[in-house]
């Protein structure tokens, strides 16, 4: 029999440690297989038209982003290593949060996209 090929999975994650680490944590336990790479990523936005400008001004904010993606990443580092998982961390920016995502999936042929859902969940 025929392994699956390895499957790309995108999580979109906000600074909100608690909802990254949950949706990190279910795509390590439940979507992620061996040989299987989870990209987390965290878009920043702002306007397009001055993405340069904008990037020399926000050096701080992107290295904060960058260094929570990472940080975030960190707490699955053991996991993913015990289930031959890779781990990679990005950092976006944009005018737009979805189109962004969006982008980024096709860029790196994800065959899942994982968003925060609704925080309430009673309704589901």
């Amino acid at each position: 029999m025929i392994p699956p090929a390895p499957s790309k999975i995108l999580v979109g994650i906000s600074l909100d440690p608690d909802h990254s680490i949950e949706l990190l944590s279910w795509a390590t336990r439940v979507l992620a297989q061996s040989n299987d790479t989870i990209v987390a990523i965290h878009v920043l936005v702002g306007e397009e038209s001055k993405k340069c400008e904008l990037i020399k001004k926000k050096q701080w904010q992107i290295r904060q982003a960058k260094a929570h993606v990472i940080s975030v990443l960190g707490e699955f580092a053991r996991t993913c290593q015990s289930k031959q998982i890779n781990l990679e961390a990005r950092v976006g920016f944009t005018s737009g949060i979805a189109r962004s995502l969006i982008e980024e999936a096709k860029s790196i042929s994800a065959d899942y996209l994982h968003l925060r859902g609704s925080r309430n969940r009673s309704n589901r």
